[in-house]
Parts: C-alpha cells; structure tokens; sequence
C-alpha cells in the first residue's frame, strides 16, 4: 500500500501540542520547569551557557571547573538546560580546539552516570554558507558523537546570515 498522496509523498499528521506553552510543568530543588512551545521539552528557567568552557582565555573554566558547574547547577540545583555549539569553546585554538565544549560536557554525562533524560541539550550548528542539507546532517553527527549521546532536544542555527533575508534557505 502507498502512503496517502501517493508513492514517494509523506504521511501528514497534525501537530498535537503536548500542553500549553510556558507552562510550569513541575519544581525541581526550587527551580522551576517550563514547557518548551508546545513541545514535550520541558526546561528549567536556568540553563548553563557554554561558550568559553574551556577555551584559551587566560580566565576560561577548565575541565574540572565545568564539571563541578554541571555537579553544583544540574544534580544539586534543579538546572537540567545545557546550551551549546559546535563551535565552542570561543576562543579556541591548540589544546581547545572547536568541539571540544561538547566533548567536555559528554565526558560528565558519561562520569557522572547522568540519565539521558534529565538533562536537555541544545546545540546550534555554525550559520551562514556552512548551512546546507550535507553540512546540517555532518554537523549534527558530529555534534551527537562529541556529546556521546544519540539525540540532541533543540538544534538551533548559530549566528545566521542576519543581514540578507533567505540567504540561510
């Protein structure tokens, strides 16, 4: 049997919201868990911001200091949101080369025996000309092997091309 419209056209569903958007879903330690849109993600207010872990600023969190962040924020705070790039650590270079954020913070989930499905993970991948479907797929994979998991919540575009509408399509 072929799918509805024919062989080769896809199946359509409608979008069913999971519940309302913002929607306080529940309370960890204090810290507030929101639903993302109307989706089934649900995100602490808090998240931790990602971009110079690591990195070669003279002043940048090591490794060890990332990963007491994630004990303190995520497994005594009520935190569960990890916002990063594929392009973190900014700056890098030498020892921190790009990826290396991901890698740092798939190195804590696997140590820290962290369940998949407490924390939430958005990634971006890097905007402009490097948008394309080849790139999107490499990149995404490359972004689930650093992270060592096999799915990302929220993949996001990173720095778009702002300034020259559909350039990004």
């Amino acid at each position: 049997a072929s799918a509805p419209g024919g062989a080769g056209s896809p199946v359509k569903t409608a979008y069913k919201s999971k519940g309302p958007t913002n929607e306080v879903v529940k309370v960890v330690n204090g810290m507030k868990h929101r639903r993302l849109g109307g989706s089934d993600i649900v995100v602490s207010e808090l998240g931790l911001g990602t971009q110079r872990w690591v990195s070669t600023d003279f002043n940048a969190p090591t490794e060890e200091d990332c990963f007491a962040f994630m004990d303190e924020a995520i497994l005594k705070g009520g935190v569960n949101l990890l916002d990063t790039a594929e392009q973190y650590p900014i700056p890098s270079g030498g020892s921190s080369p790009e990826g290396r954020t991901e890698e740092v913070i798939g190195k804590w989930i696997k140590d820290r025996k962290v369940k998949r499905d407490d924390v939430v993970i958005a990634t971006k991948i890097t905007g402009g000309r490097n948008v394309t479907p080849r790139n999107i797929r490499r990149d995404c994979e490359d972004s689930l092997r650093r992270l060592g998991t096999d799915y990302v919540d929220v993949y996001q575009l990173h720095w778009p091309q702002r300034y020259s509408p559909q350039s990004n399509w």
